[in-house]
């Protein structure tokens, strides 16, 4: 991670006693959503995009820049009966389900056991190195004000699952070639193993062995150990950058391949696996996401991906949080008609190698 200067580089409401959740809709009710108004971030809201829903007439808007749906104001009576596999606050738990079975956008009040509302949680919790990735995730989620559900239709799933095979292993059948020959061009570049293995994180905080070509030396952790300190101060983690525009610790071959995006060929072998999926939010590593803000974590409510949101809309040139923005809004407007658009914004954007380095 590298803070700003080193190189060139959904919706809900807060407050009100409880956490919130955001539920995504289904394919066939959703409106399509146009990518370049779901990825913008204008100049006043960059860094910080969280679109807010709007009282209006007894009405509250849900939605994402400009895409929004008007459900009926709450009534905080009696509560309703909790939708299942959808409660997830410790207190009282404020609901927004955009996949009633009517098709009708619901406002909803969920019981849970009687406890006072979680204190409220600093911008960036202390990181525990002790406590698993799964453990902290769930316990972090539960003290989010609001968590953005993607979309868990059934039918969304099965066909998402579907695409990822085919389409991973058609890749892999098209590209086994040159797979073969990167393959042999990083071991007479460099010493060392033409893989890459690491430990990445997907949904549910779970780890997984990511699969990459390796694009820098085999020391390159002994040789520049300061780019492995992931140690932040107040608002270093949010305007920080993923890569350097040149990365000391690439090889020749690495640059090349980075550039063309070519060392991401292996990720394929994950989603054949089932750790990622072609399109969802980007898989991070394990010590970035203990620095992840409680809703930020939403992000990983839905399986990790190859591509997403975040990569069609600048990819390396992103800020940490544009990125974690970006990565939210697309978990609350998933479904398989944004899915289509990110796979075929992502091969022009390879081709024109927009934002790689």
């Amino acid at each position: 991670m590298h803070a700003r200067g080193q190189h060139h580089g959904p919706g809900t409401v807060r407050g009100g006693g409880g956490r919130r959740a955001v539920r995504a809709g289904s394919d066939r009710r959703r409106r399509a959503l146009d990518l370049a108004t779901l990825a913008a971030l204008p100049a006043s809201e960059a860094g910080a995009s969280r679109a807010e829903p709007r009282q209006a007439d007894g009405r509250l808007h849900v939605g994402v820049n400009g895409t929004t749906r008007s459900v009926p104001a709450a009534d905080p009576g009696p509560p309703a009966a909790s939708p299942g596999g959808v409660v997830l606050a410790p207190a009282r738990q404020r609901i927004i389900d955009l996949t009633a079975p009517d098709g009708q956008a619901r406002l909803r009040w969920a019981d849970a056991p009687s406890a006072p509302p979680p204190a409220p949680a600093p911008p960036r919790a202390p990181v525990d190195h002790d406590e698993s990735t799964e453990a902290h995730v769930a316990r972090r989620l539960a003290e989010a004000e609001l968590v953005v559900l993607g979309n868990r239709r059934r039918t969304y799933r099965a066909a998402k699952r579907v695409i990822d095979v085919v389409g991973a292993v058609a890749l892999l059948v098209v590209t086994a070639p040159v797979i073969v020959a990167l393959a042999l061009l990083i071991r007479l570049d460099s010493p060392g193993p033409a893989l890459f293995v690491q430990e990445r994180v997907t949904r549910d905080g779970r780890h997984f062995r990511f699969y990459k070509f390796r694009t820098m030396y085999v020391d390159a952790r002994q040789r520049f150990p300061e780019l492995y300190a992931y140690q932040f101060a107040d608002g270093e983690f949010d305007q920080s950058f993923y890569k350097l525009a040149d990365d000391p610790r690439n090889t020749r071959v690495g640059r090349w391949l980075r550039r063309t995006t070519l060392d991401e060929l292996p990720n394929l072998l994950n989603v054949l696996a089932g750790d990622l999926s072609l399109v969802g939010p980007r898989p991070d590593l394990p010590e970035l996401v203990r620095h992840y803000k409680s809703d930020e974590l939403s992000c990983l409510t839905v399986k990790a991906g190859l591509t997403g949101l975040a990569q069609v809309s600048g990819r390396s040139l992103l800020t940490v949080r544009e990125r974690l923005t970006l990565d939210q809004r697309y978990v609350a407007n998933q479904s398989l008609a944004l899915d289509v658009r990110i796979l075929a914004r992502t091969a022009t954007v390879v081709l024109a190698r927009e934002g790689a380095f």
